[in-house]
């Protein structure tokens, strides 16, 4: 009982060990990247829009139909039809294209006119000359005579410019007379050849082969010219889309190797694959976006292209969401220290190392770190064990015991 008591007296006096989370300094690969949130994005799209106003039948298309360029009509769409003509409207237009007509074969005869005075002043010209070889005329009448033909040429040329001038004014007269009307809605006027018959159905086709990215209307209704009706991609061309804040962006070049997370798991799969990628460019306008915590940053889009042929690409589609990693740098065979171990002494960065129960204060010196790990230059070698998170109450000295009685 008295050496119980007095083991019991000494344990008690004895300062009890502060329990920590420990880590194993050990040899790999240290990568240092940039993450943020992307998307992917199908690089050839193409919107379909109304090309004139008018009014669009339902779109039988839904999302994910192929379509196969040309051969495959996305929409159908009506043409805006003309006004109605009343019957003085109708008589008036009627009257302008008679006018114009007349204006056509009036123009006609005055080129006709002026063709004749062509040939007339043609053969004057030539008598001229030939007077002229024979010294049997002036230099005088021989210039008249070139003057003459000359002008007579001008007028046929005028006469051309006037008769084209009028044919443009029947081609006036007469689309004042078109309706896009249906025939049988003309009351009798279909055999009128002076009332065109303007098509009014068009059929809009895919530019590409693809498939139907989004529907924007699904619903016959009128549009606006240019009013987006649906948008097709090829799907099997996808690049991914992050926006980096822009301290971030401007680290990274075209042609660094990025890493797409995130992006999914096949079923019966333990972990995802890690896709393979490259920057192609970073845009060189920032835009600003509000984050969830309502702060503005300032936002720069990287670009990245597949970088090889993993089955999973062609299991993304346009606007999923990725996680992606630009690798700034990789080296391999470092000695490594979790970031969570290192703190200031000072101007240097510390750790605690355990030895033989204590923790020992050491300075080391560090190269490239991310967020996780840093790099060890000196200090530290590998099997070293440090204390992880220390808190206040380490000191150098500190009696302390790896929690669970392991290590990390």
């Amino acid at each position: 009982m008295g050496a119980a008591a007095v083991f019991a007296v000494v344990r008690a006096f004895q300062p009890v060990p502060v329990l920590v989370d420990v880590a194993t300094i050990e040899r790999g690969v240290l990568r240092v990247t940039v993450d943020d949130d992307g998307r992917t994005r199908v690089r050839e799209r193409y919107t379909i829009s109304a090309p004139i106003p008018g009014r669009l039948l339902r779109t039988a298309l839904n999302p994910g139909d192929a379509v196969q360029g040309q051969a495959t009509v996305v929409a159908e769409f009506e043409p805006t039809p003309a006004e109605l003509l009343d019957a003085r409207s109708r008589a008036e237009a009627r009257a302008t294209l008679s006018r114009s007509l007349a204006a056509v074969r009036q123009a006609q005869a005055r080129r006709a006119q002026a063709e004749a005075e062509v040939s007339l002043t043609s053969a004057a010209l030539e008598r001229a000359q030939q007077l002229r070889q024979r010294d049997d005329s002036s230099a005088r009448a021989l210039d008249l005579a070139e003057r003459d033909e000359r002008l007579a040429r001008e007028g046929v040329r005028a006469a051309e410019f006037a008769e084209q001038v009028a044919q443009f004014e029947v081609e006036l007269a007469r689309a004042s007379l078109r309706e896009a009307v249906p025939a049988d809605l003309r009351q009798g006027e279909a055999d009128d050849p002076e009332i065109e018959t303007v098509p009014t159905r068009l059929q809009l086709t895919s530019p590409i082969d693809g498939v139907v990215l989004r529907v924007f209307e699904e619903s016959a209704r009128t549009l606006a010219a240019g009013a987006p009706i649906l948008e097709v991609g090829a799907v099997g061309k996808l690049e991914v889309v992050a926006d980096f804040l822009s301290q971030d962006a401007v680290r990274v070049r075209a042609g660094m190797p990025a890493l797409i997370a995130g992006w999914g798991r096949s079923l019966g799969d333990e972990d995802e694959a890690e896709l393979r990628g490259r920057v192609r460019v970073v845009e060189p306008g920032g835009f600003t976006k509000v984050s969830a915590l309502g702060v503005e940053e300032q936002r720069v889009n990287v670009v990245i292209d597949p970088a090889d042929d993993a089955p999973a690409w062609r299991g993304l589609g346009d606007g999923y969401r990725v996680e992606v990693s630009v690798v700034l740098s990789e080296q391999a065979d470092v000695a490594l220290v979790p970031t969570g171990a290192l703190f200031r002494q000072g101007a240097d960065w510390a750790v605690f190392v355990v030895e033989e129960g204590r923790a020992a204060l050491r300075s080391v010196t560090i190269g490239r770190r991310n967020g996780l790990q840093a790099e060890v230059a000196t200090g530290l070698r590998a099997g070293d064990r440090v204390v992880l998170y220390p808190s206040d109450l380490i000191a150098n000295g500190t009696r302390i015991a790896a929690r669970d009685g392991g290590s990390q």
